[in-house]
């Protein structure tokens, strides 16, 4: 890969921003991350990257961050307010005016989308990505709907939209309650569903290649067309993490209680409704319970494999690597 060459990276303060960032600065790039002005950029500026003050919401920013870069990941998003004027505004015309700053450059930049399983809808047996897209979410249906406003500039922009399922890893907290719940012996699980899953360290070795060599959207071409999903190969029910967690952690397997679907829309309801009152965001809410009762959540990543040489490491070792870091931040 040539020296110099510049990425922009939206979302970098977070969880997979942050990880795509080292990796991007770790292969010779130079990184320019769109903040916001109250984003705190230490962690940023400690590895050289130009922080540029913008948002999602104001084209001229975008236009700016884009100028002279050569690729754009574009990962900002809400996650947790689901019922929050912003989040339409933010997750879904974010991408189509993420793709508009693009496609105005002199020489647009290759632009890699981070999508969502979300976006594409439940499946039990393994979606691909040539199965059409059914989101049954608000969280879902705003990922295809950014999905398919920056659909729109790909006659002008190299387009290639990612859609990983659960990421997990070291610095994300979702899935420490998980962690903490099979370190004590018992796991919680609101049904049997699989889920796939994929660790933050594959996803951005996907991302990178996706950007390098990956297949590009074209205007009225097929819709799987420069789409991926990205996950480990074997889906895995919440019990059974448990039990892998637990080996990872060198404790007992845990013991799965089934916890009933109508009081998790309870809690969930609750919990909405309070952070509404609050206006904050909330993990638990009606959007992600709508997901907890989908029959699975799981799709293939043969396509990942065949185009971008796709080769997540074992699934223990990153379990494994995830546990140690908890542990390291005190938080197991």
């Amino acid at each position: 890969m040539e020296q110099n060459r510049t990425a922009l990276v939206t979302g970098g303060t977070g969880f997979i921003g942050s990880r795509l960032v080292e990796a991007l600065v770790a292969s010779g790039r130079e990184v320019r991350c769109l903040v916001r002005a109250t984003s705190n950029t230490a962690a940023l500026e400690a590895l050289g990257v130009e922080c540029v003050v913008g948002d999602l919401r104001d084209a001229e920013s975008l236009e700016r961050a884009c100028c002279g870069v050569v690729e754009v990941y574009h990962l900002a998003a809400l996650l947790k307010a689901p019922w929050h004027p912003e989040f339409t505004a933010v997750t879904a015309e974010g991408c189509g005016r993420i793709a508009a700053a693009c496609a105005a450059q002199e020489t647009p930049p290759e632009l890699v989308l981070v999508s969502s399983l979300a976006a594409a809808g439940p499946s039990l047996e393994g979606r691909d990505e040539e199965r059409p897209a059914a989101p049954i979410s608000r969280y879902g249906r705003a990922k295809l709907a950014g999905e398919e406003a920056a659909r729109p500039y790909a006659d002008r922009v190299p387009l290639t939209i990612i859609r990983p399922p659960l990421v997990f890893g070291e610095g994300d907290r979702s899935l420490l309650p998980v962690f903490r719940m099979a370190q004590r012996g018992v796991v919680i699980a609101p049904g049997k569903a699989p889920l796939s899953m994929i660790h933050v360290t594959d996803l951005v070795t996907c991302l990178i290649a996706a950007a390098d060599r990956g297949e590009r959207v074209g205007v009225g071409a097929k819709p799987a067309r420069g789409v991926y999903f990205v996950a480990d190969e074997l889906p895995r029910q919440l019990g059974q993490l448990g039990t892998e967690i637990a080996s990872a952690l060198g404790s007992r397997p845990p013991r799965t209680i089934r916890l009933p679907l109508p009081a998790l829309w309870a809690a969930a309801a609750a919990s909405e409704a309070w952070g509404r009152l609050r206006g904050r965001p909330t993990l638990l809410n009606l959007d992600k319970v709508c997901e907890a009762g989908a029959p699975g959540w799981v799709c293939t990543a043969a396509k990942a494999r065949e185009q971008l040489g796709f080769a997540p490491a074992p699934f223990g070792e990153r379990l494994a690597s995830t546990a140690a870091w908890y542990q390291a931040e005190g938080l197991l």
